[in-house]
Order: structure tokens, then sequence, then C-alpha cells
């Protein structure tokens, strides 16, 4: 089976809730708890019956996510978050960057991390930012529960979802 493909499942409100791999889709799809959207060109083989894996499917009934996922702190998600912008001087960002460096006791988390290019990045060095010409364009802040929506269209996501993720 083919693990590339990964379908994007749709609450019965048509709002993105997850992204799964074909075993878990096939499983959804055998006890009839999703309806397919979008189905892809590669087809699931049973002894009697073929038919395609879906690239889209949508719940039958309504599913209240439980929890607010946990967003993984890295340097993709802050340059995602960020705009790939650097959060000194507007321009385009190549690194991150500790408000309050790490030396100086800053801790490695959401609201303390920014987007940055490497000139402001050299300037800033081991600073705090008071000591520095530069000024913060936006306080960081801990990114939005729906976030991996957003870390999924930067990812160039199967263009079948585009539609569905915009509306989230």
């Amino acid at each position: 089976m083919n693990n590339n493909i990964r379908t994007l499942v749709l609450n019965s409100t048509f709002r993105p809730l997850s992204v799964i791999n074909p075993k878990r889709c096939i499983s959804l799809l055998m006890r009839d708890k999703v309806t397919s959207l979008v189905d892809s060109s590669i087809k699931f083989h049973s002894e009697k019956d073929s038919f395609p894996i879906p690239k889209v499917v949508v719940l039958k009934y309504y599913v209240k996510a439980p929890y607010a996922r946990r967003i993984a702190l890295n340097k993709d998600n802050i340059f995602i978050r960020d705009n790939y912008i650097c959060q000194y001087c507007s321009s385009s960002a190549e690194s991150i960057d500790h408000i309050v460096p790490k030396s100086r006791g800053g801790e490695h988390e959401w609201k303390n991390i920014v987007a940055c290019c490497k000139t402001c990045n050299l300037k800033k060095a081991d600073k705090l930012l008071h000591e520095t010409h530069l000024t913060l364009l936006k306080n960081p802040r801990l990114p939005s529960d729906n976030f991996w929506i957003k870390a999924i269209l930067s990812s160039s996501p199967d263009p079948a979802w585009k539609k569905y993720l915009m509306t989230a």
C-alpha cells in the first residue's frame, strides 16, 4: 500500500479535523463512518473488491475535538508563524532568535523566539533588545489551535485539499 498518500478528514460540518494514512482511511470507509468527497487514482484491492483511496473524506457524524493540538516548537513552525519575515526588519527570515538570549536566562518557548534575518541576528547577538537599536514588529505568541492547517498549506498539500483548508 502506498504510504505517501494521505487523506484529509473533515468533520460533518466540513471543517478540517485531521490527516490520516491509507490504512486508517480504509478502516473508516469499511465501517461506513466517512463519505469520500475526492478520490485519488490509487486503488485499494481486496480479494473481492477494488476502490480508490480517497484524498478527502467527510465524517457522517459530528466529532467534538476533545483537546487542542500541541504544536511542535521548531524552526519550521516559527517561520510559518512569522510568515518567513524577520521580526526586526521585515526582510526575508533565514534564522531564529531568542529575544531574551538563552545565555541571559531566556527560555526556549514560543513567546521568546522569532524568525529573523542573518544581519539582525548578528547585530543582536546575545544582547537584550533594549541594548540594541532593534525593535519587534509584533510580539511573538503561541500559534492558534488551527495552526496545523497553516502548516499543511505551507508544505505543498494535495491540491484537492486547498478548498477545504481555506475555509478553516
